[in-house]
């Protein structure tokens, strides 16, 4: 359904614009007969997405449908990386690519690329990625953080999602709980949030759905 929706949307949003001034100026050079509307044509461009799922216990209730969705930004866009998250990241880009939607997630879920078993430590994550792909972000990069910025007591390493900000073209947070929750507890989203362009509570697919529509090109 998200898939589609998108869809499309895409295929609306590539006629272009519509060019007032060469509509008017084609239609009175022929009297308005037929009268047609003129699109100037859009540039093209090529969206740079970069995600980061969240895939601990305290995500479990909605990591799968989390991943469907990154599933969805890989079938819509060319130039998607995905990565997968508990204390270590690992990229799962290549699972996406080549599988269907439910053997992906299985597998991102399962162990096979990080460990699952291990605590959630955002502080660790967030620096493992710094250290070892921040040279793939460019200006032309969106990066999208997926979770719910639970530490356990962990340090935050906020810094590293900060050299992530400065590097990239944008910076959004999707999280899976209420706004009313953040800043409790283990919860560093405040702290988090501070670093990032937008900052969204999404816990269903029409929220995912607002969301991904908005990084349309």
């Amino acid at each position: 359904r998200l898939k589609t929706r998108l869809s499309r949307r895409r295929k609306v949003r590539r006629r272009g614009y519509l060019s007032v001034r060469r509509t008017l100026r084609k239609n009175l050079s022929t009297g308005g007969e037929p009268f047609k509307l003129v699109f100037r044509a859009r540039r093209p461009e090529r969206p740079e997405i970069v995600v980061l799922c969240d895939v601990s216990d305290s995500v479990r209730n909605v990591s799968r449908l989390m991943l469907q969705f990154v599933y969805t930004l890989q079938e819509l866009y060319a130039r998607v990386r995905s990565f997968v998250f508990v204390s270590d990241i690992g990229e799962v880009t290549h699972l996406f690519k080549n599988m269907d939607v439910s053997a992906a997630v299985d597998l991102a879920t399962a162990g096979r690329v990080i460990n699952l078993s291990a605590n959630s430590n955002y502080g660790h994550a967030l620096k493992l990625f710094r250290d070892t792909w921040l040279g793939s972000i460019t200006r032309r990069t969106t990066v999208i953080v997926i979770g719910d910025g639970r530490t356990n007591y962990n340090p935050p390493n906020a810094w590293a999602l900060a050299d992530l900000k400065r590097r990239c073209r944008r910076l959004l947070w999707l999280c899976p709980e209420e706004q009313h929750s953040w800043g409790f507890g283990d919860s560093e989203m405040p702290l988090y949030a501070r670093h990032c362009d937008r900052v969204e509570s999404v816990r269903s697919v029409d929220d995912l759905g607002r969301v991904a529509a908005e990084l349309m090109p």
